[in-house]
């Protein structure tokens, strides 16, 4: 499941939109559509995405599925 965390992920790092957009080697357009709309990145960017930010991209992206791993493995 598709769950974007971005824009929460990238105000915490204290990064721009342009600060990442230049540092994932993509415009400040495309970033705001994946935040604000729900675009899916392509897997060469939610590479680039989750290395800029210093997080795996199953964190960023799909939270919700990543974490009910993670309970299911604890429980």
């Amino acid at each position: 499941m598709f769950n974007n965390r971005l824009r929460e992920i990238r105000t915490q790092r204290g990064m721009s939109v342009a600060e990442l957009a230049r540092r994932s080697k993509t415009s400040r357009q495309t970033i705001t559509n994946i935040e604000l709309n729900g675009q899916e990145p392509s897997g060469s960017l939610l590479i680039l995405i989750s290395g800029a930010l210093d997080k795996d991209p199953r964190d960023i992206f799909f939270y919700d599925s990543v974490t009910q791993v993670k309970q299911n493995k604890t429980a």
